[in-house]
């Protein structure tokens, strides 16, 4: 990849500093529901992504792409969104419009009809691609063009020989290249000659727009305009450009800049003034289309995946595609290029293009971990797992300020705020400093903690550290200026106003020249020799306290914690949370100013660089909504409601719902609350969940409500979904009453017969009551068991999966064990269906549910039913060897049974195996099988696979 991109990158935009590339979330092939390739991509008026695909149209919502079955799984060549918000697509043998209706699932109208019925066509026909203007929808067959007219008529034009099936959509015009002649406009009747064009006739055109009056060509030698008085080529910097880059699509952005893609799948951007921006290899093989989401982003299709590319945030990525490898620690700029500790100390190469790629030094020990990076005028400083290293101005080999001692790591590297030519390096017990005599580094004083770890450590005032105390409490050093000995070591603790809470720890955080202790949820701030209660800064969304760290610098205060970051800029009060994440949270390790003035935050895997004078683009507020609600009842199947209901949906008796969550909005990083006041008024915790279940609802009238919010971010209006649940036939009111005259008869009838026979009827009374105790005990037994048991199969049920999970998920945390979940499929079940009808159906499901039930050994197990064909598998304990052995075990097993019965079935099975964290989602476990599941169900089915997930990730 590093070589692709050097080969792609010989015209990117120079600038005066290194730069990053934009963040960019991929998804391949394996993370598709559908096969390559991927021809077109539009964004609805919802924020609904559609693509087109080799197996039909993908859909993107609220974090999850499916592949709607509406429009079967002929290969899609092109997707439009036309003026009015439909969607219409075209392929192989299809035609037709893409209908979203009321209960979020999609409807194909075939429009082919329409072309035959007007003695167009004959037979099945492919259509290329799609264009609009106000006329109508315009379809591309081979050699032919058919309109729909807005009127209703449909006409047909014939294309000139030689043209390009690609049209060119200019506004309100549509456009044919035919090589050798020129650009062909079409008309009411017929297509005309364009005068002027012949400049065009030998050139590939996939794009134009209108431009300041006239019109813009991106052509294969560069940008030429038009204004009605003949073809210019403009002197731009896409004439190197496109010549290196041979452009296949385009798009104008919002900003009124444009967006180019190529055949070899770099991606050009270019201002307003043509002016070339950035370009850099964004996706494998050729571009075929981009699209700009609400967001800002631009999506991009691509011959093998789809691509989410964020231009409009203000930071810039260095990363795998720069060479860097393995997890990083720490960055510095040092003899004028970039370095970064990893595995190893790696460093940028010559760059003439603004944008590096990354080397590995070849020192010693090259698997050896480097922790921190300093780079200073007197050479740079490496802390590593050996101790601590500087290679001095010139040399290329470092020199051991320490004797090398494995494990003597040395984590971090704090320069003196008030001594340029001093240097802290922290080690796991050791504060060491370090001075420069002579202009070169060189050790001083070294002391001892007397901790195992330090929780945040600052250098508060000239001579003086502190730092936070694993231990409860907080620690001053006082040292020496001179020569950096320790004067004086002091414990802060209930004396001195911070309170010290027996296994829990303290830790220290500055900002704004404020220095907080934070323990558990007390904040206490530091006041001359005393520490009073206080509150931090406003960080919105603040999830981890004890995990703060905070940096001020010239371009501000940073505040940050594992999984968020903040910035509050100069001259401004409030903190604002950046939203710099991709496809997960980056894991926030460091926020450091360089040497070249760049600000740079360290994460798990990339450095990512912030460019203040960007203009980020202002997002609207993602919005929650609803993009599923399924009625589930004991006595009828499952139907999809309404998500935008005109009356008030009035469910029967004892009805539950199914319902999962959405958002108007493309970021990867959203979570969701809700509540149901009157079922439960309190609002759920904050969580990535968008699948929620209620079970036989109690009469009533609800208003479900939701919110949703960027990771840590202002939670969005709640919406609402008003529902009414009607009563059993015993709980109307005149049934009651019934009820209750009956019951008044009886009282006057016992207290008639009590005149006769008190003691008799007093035994009888104690018996019936007794016995009615016992009958409403296993009542009250069934329903329990009915809550969590599936009706037809009679193992555990959806619910009862739900609950065992996350009890699951805690005790392999608790105990560091391996959890894997099994996502098991019965193959070709609704083929099986049709040939031997539900009752046989029904038969087999309870077959294999009870072969899968027979095969659970543990009792911490769990076999359940997911859905229709679909059982999950819980195994604590179990590892990926184990699992693996497991879903064959069970494969077998059914295909064994059901063959002995005469009805032969087999299943796929998806494993998913990790060892958990308490603070990550286990629902993410089950995804993870689930891709695994449809990626057996993709290469052939009856077979097991696994697809690992790292907790924490």
């Amino acid at each position: 990849m590093a070589l692709v991109l050097v080969c792609a990158l010989p015209f990117a935009h120079a600038t005066a500093t290194l730069h990053g590339l934009p963040l960019l979330r991929q998804f391949g092939a394996s993370q598709l529901p559908a096969a390559p390739t991927y021809p077109g991509v539009v964004v609805d008026r919802t924020g609904n992504l559609y693509a087109a695909s080799g197996e039909g149209v993908m859909i993107f919502r609220s974090g999850v792409w499916e592949l709607l079955e509406a429009a079967g799984e002929a290969p899609v060549y092109s997707i439009m969104l036309a003026r009015d918000g439909s969607l219409h697509v075209a392929g192989a043998g299809m035609f037709g419009q893409l209908l979203r209706q009321a209960d979020g699932t999609h409807r194909f109208i075939n429009l082919l009809p329409r072309l035959s019925a007007a003695g167009l066509v004959q037979g099945p026909i492919e259509v290329f691609s799609l264009g609009e203007t106000a006329r109508g929808i315009h379809a591309v067959s081979a050699g032919a063009l058919f309109v729909l007219e807005k009127n209703g008529s449909t006409t047909r034009l014939q294309l000139p020989a030689g043209a390009r099936t690609r049209p060119l959509v200019a506004g309100d015009e549509i456009y044919f290249r035919v090589p050798g002649e020129g650009l062909y406009r079409v008309g009411r009747a017929a297509m005309a000659l364009v005068e002027g064009m012949e400049p065009l006739a030998t050139l590939r055109v996939p794009a134009a727009w209108p431009y300041r009056g006239g019109l813009l060509f991106a052509a294969a030698d560069g940008f030429h305009f038009s204004d009605g008085n003949g073809l210019r080529k403009l002197d731009t910097e896409a004439t190197a450009a496109f010549g290196l880059h041979e452009p296949y699509t385009g798009i104008a952005l919002a900003d009124g800049g444009f967006a180019v893609g190529s055949f070899d799948g770099t991606i050009m951007r270019f201002s307003p003034e043509l002016k070339l921006l950035d370009s850099f290899a964004a996706c494998a093989g050729e571009m075929h289309d981009l699209v700009e989401d609400r967001d800002g982003a631009v999506w991009i299709a691509g011959e093998s995946g789809i691509a989410r590319l964020r231009w409009s945030l203000p930071w810039t990525r260095y990363g795998r595609l720069h060479g860097l490898r393995g997890r990083i620690f720490d960055s510095t700029w040092y003899d004028g290029r970039l370095w970064v500790a990893s595995m190893g100390v790696w460093r940028t190469q010559s760059s003439m293009t603004g944008t590096p790629v990354f080397s590995q030094l070849q020192w010693p020990r090259r698997d050896l971990e480097t922790f921190a990076l300093e780079g200073t005028s007197a050479g740079l400083l490496i802390g590593d797992r050996y101790g601590l290293a500087v290679l001095d101005p010139g040399q290329t080999q470092p020199r051991r300020l320490l004797p090398a001692k494995l494990g003597d790591s040395v984590s971090r590297l704090l320069p003196s705020a008030f001594d340029a030519r001093r240097m802290f390096a922290v080690s796991r017990s050791r504060v060491i400093v370090l001075g420069q005599r002579e202009g070169r580094w060189q050790l001083q004083a070294q002391w001892n903690t007397g901790q195992n770890a330090v929780s945040g450590l600052y250098e508060v005032a000239a001579g003086e550290i502190w730092a936070g105390d694993p231990g409860g409490g907080a620690r001053r050093w006082r040292f020496a200026l001179d020569d950096g000995r320790l004067l004086a070591e002091q414990r802060f603790g209930f004396a001195q106003g911070l309170p010290v809470v027996a296994g829990q720890g303290t830790r220290l955080f500055r900002s704004g020249g404020v220095l907080y202790a934070i323990s558990g949820a007390q904040v206490h701030r530091l006041q001359g020799e005393q520490f009073v209660a206080d509150a931090l800064p406003v960080l919105a969304g603040l999830q981890a306290p004890m995990e703060l760290e905070g940096e001020d610098n010239a371009k501000g205060s940073f505040a940050w914690t594992a999984r968020q970051l903040w910035w509050r800029k100069p001259g401004t009060y409030a903190f604002q949370l950046q939203q710099v994440s991709d496809s997960r949270v980056p894991g926030f390790m460091t926020v450091a100013l360089h040497g070249d003035g760049q600000l740079r935050v360290v994460t798990r895997d990339s450095v990512l660089q912030l460019d203040p004078a960007a203009a980020e683009h202002l997002a609207t507020p993602p919005r929650a909504r609803l993009d599923r609600i399924e009625l589930q009842g004991p006595n009828h199947p499952p139907v999809l409601l309404s998500l935008a209901p005109r009356a008030v949906p009035r469910l029967p008796a004892g009805a539950g719902l199914a319902l999962r969550f959405g958002v108007q909005s493309m970021e990867p990083e959203v979570e969701f609350r809700y509540r149901m006041p009157g079922y439960h008024d309190d609002w759920s915790p904050w969580a990535a969940g968008r699948e929620l279940t209620y079970q036989r609802l109690p009469a009533g009238a609800y208003t479900f409500q939701l919110q949703a919010r960027v990771l840590g971010g202002t939670p969005t209006e709640a919406m609402s979904y008003p529902l009414q649940v009607a009563p059993f036939w015993y709980q109307r009111p005149w049934v009651r009453l019934a009820f209750g005259l009956a019951g008044l008869v009886f009282v006057v009838g016992v207290v008639g017969l009590r005149t006769r026979a008190i003691n008799a009827q007093n035994r009888l009374l104690e018996k019936k009551i007794n016995e009615r105790t016992a009958e409403l005990q296993s009542a009250n037994s069934r329903l329990s068991a009915l809550a969590v048991t599936d009706g037809l199969t009679g193992i555990a049920n959806r619910h009862a999966m739900e609950k065992t999970l996350p009890r699951a998920w805690q005790r392999c945390a608790e105990r560091q064990e391996p959890l894997a979940v099994m996502m098991i499929d019965v193959d070709h079940f609704k083929q099986f269906n049709d040939t031997h009808g539900h009752h046989l159906g029904d038969l087999q499901l309870r077959r294999v549910a009870q072969t899968l039930a027979a095969q659970v050994t543990g009792a911490e197990e769990l076999v359940a039913r997911y859905g229709g064909e679909e059982f999950v598998l819980i195994l604590p304990d179990c590892d990926e060897p184990m699992a693996l052995a497991r879903g064959e075990r069970l494969r077998s097993a059914v295909e064994q049974v059901t063959g002995a019965a005469g009805q032969r079935v087999t299943i796929s099975v998806g494993v998913a195996v990790c060892t958990p964290l308490i603070e990550d989602d286990p629902m993410a476990l089950v995804r993870c099988a689930d891709m695994a599941l449809y990626r057996v169900k993709r290469e052939g089915r009856n077979r097991v696979d696994v697809a690992s997930l790292q907790a924490g990730a």
